[in-house]
């Protein structure tokens, strides 16, 4: 088992002190097949700067780790997160930036990678698909928690660490309450409960009524667009129109760009982008490059290639029987009665919805950088082996005293539902040990929006509940 790390940098920010540093993990921790193979994971460690201090850490660290959002995207790097950083800093902390496996620094899977990751000899087509499968199994939370467990005794021996995990991040920090609570100070979650004991099709039907709110939202600030996104979606589907990097612009893809509505601003950003697609189709009936790529740049699944293959398996876990596969929920629930409005249909006088935050097999021919991987995105849909994730028994012991949990739950929510989210508190605590702040202020990503407000909030759970 790799047990090793280098500093592959040093560097100052601000009044941040930056180490880079480069940790050898093993590729897998639940499979013997690959037994002695290891990975390069990294991560950027983030103090404050004192030019007297050499050591890599204080002699008493307090060190929190943060744990990213996704599945599949890096940490950003440490310049453009600075007030979230100094949250931590100025409470005495050491804060570590972790790039998940497969993401940023850490083994990146792409489409380059992934062919020197996993070579293709002389076995079929199908067999080199299961081949990538089993590799890519090796990429789920639980191994991410597996590698944060590791890092922690690396460089902690066996002192605790505090945890702060966002979206996807809190997820993963649930499994690494399940599995080593005795190895974490306390904990913080913005925007990432868990849907626990609730598979994909749970979480879609939820997620489909949230895209709908936003899309009246949308319609009813924007009440011109629902002519101008009927005329862009009818030449769409009479023109194949390609992307500047090659990719499909098809009615779908165009549709996705409604993931955007869950960010501050998001909104506005579609109706932009709306209004420049449609004033070049009337002026000179097709979009201009200018056009397409601000189309292209509006969506990241061709950099971010293990969130489109991860985004429905992450609802999969091992210990619920009742969920075997996910098996292309989004995709399926999509045309439920209930759902025509986000299935365009030519000569429609009625708002053609956008969608959000859903993956569909046509992506995987649409997107670049997704096409190599089609073939494994069909066998993870129909896969039935998954890691056990969450402990129900095990985070239900988790009193405040032993380690305390607090976490930021936004209403407006689209992407981990706040019904659901309030479900799984009430189901897995019963209303002990998660400190709540539950507001309507912000949307998904409030801890960048607004760290003070939401940071700050949760330090004051930690140290007294609401009266």
């Amino acid at each position: 088992m790799g047990t090793s790390y280098q500093i592959e940098e040093t560097y100052r920010v601000q009044n941040i002190k930056v180490d880079v540093l480069k940790f050898s993990l093993p590729l897998s921790y639940f499979n013997d097949d690959y037994s002695g193979q290891e990975i390069s994971v990294f991560a950027t460690l983030c103090q404050k700067f004192d030019p007297e201090v050499t050591d890599l850490l204080p002699k008493v660290p307090k060190v929190v780790t943060f744990i990213q959002g996704g599945p599949g995207y890096p940490c950003s790097p440490p310049a453009t997160n600075i007030p979230y950083t100094n949250i931590f800093i100025d409470r005495g902390y050491q804060v570590l930036y972790m790039d998940q496996r497969g993401t940023g620094l850490s083994t990146p899977i792409n489409s380059t990678s992934f062919p020197q990751l996993i070579p293709k000899t002389s076995e079929s087509e199908v067999n080199y698909v299961v081949k990538q499968l089993h590799y890519i199994l090796n990429f789920t939370g639980a191994s991410i928690v597996e590698d944060l467990e590791r890092i922690r005794e690396i460089l902690l021996k066996t002192r605790k660490w505090s945890i702060s995990g966002q979206s996807f991040g809190g997820f993963c920090s649930f499994i690494y309450l399940s599995k080593y609570p005795n190895s974490i100070k306390e904990s913080f979650i913005t925007g990432g409960v868990p849907p626990i004991n609730h598979g994909p099709d749970d979480v879609y039907r939820s997620t489909y009524k949230r895209a709908k709110e936003r899309n009246i939202h949308y319609y009813s600030k924007y009440p011109q667009d629902v002519t101008k996104v009927n005329t862009i979606l009818t030449y769409l589907s009479t023109n194949k129109t390609s992307l500047p990097d090659g990719g499909n612009l098809s009615v779908e893809r165009f549709q996705q760009m409604g993931l955007n509505f869950g960010q501050h601003g998001g909104t506005d950003k579609i109706h932009s982008l709306v209004q420049y697609f449609y004033n070049d189709l009337k002026m000179f009936g097709a979009p201009s490059f200018n056009t397409l790529t601000s189309v292209l740049n509006s969506l990241h699944f061709d950099t971010n290639v293990i969130y489109a293959l991860f985004q429905e398996s992450i609802y999969c876990d091992g210990n619920n029987p009742q969920v075997k596969t996910s098996n292309w929920s989004a995709d399926r629930l999509r045309y439920l009665p209930e759902n025509t409005s986000f299935v365009f249909q030519e000569g429609r006088e009625e708002p053609t919805f956008f969608t959000t935050e859903m993956v569909y097999k046509s992506m995987y021919n649409d997107y670049v950088e997704l096409r190599p991987f089609k073939g494994l995105a069909f066998a993870l849909h129909l896969n039935t082996q998954w890691p056990k994730l969450y402990d129900i028994e095990t985070l239900r012991t988790l009193t405040f005293e032993k380690v305390p949990i607090v976490g930021a739950v936004y209403v407006h929510d689209l992407y981990v539902d706040f019904d659901l989210s309030r479900k799984v508190l009430e189901d897995t605590f019963g209303g002990r040990n998660f400190r709540a702040f539950m507001t309507s202020e912000f949307f998904h990503g409030g801890y960048l929006k607004d760290p003070q407000r939401v940071m700050g909030t949760l330090f004051k759970l930690l140290e007294s509940e609401v009266d």
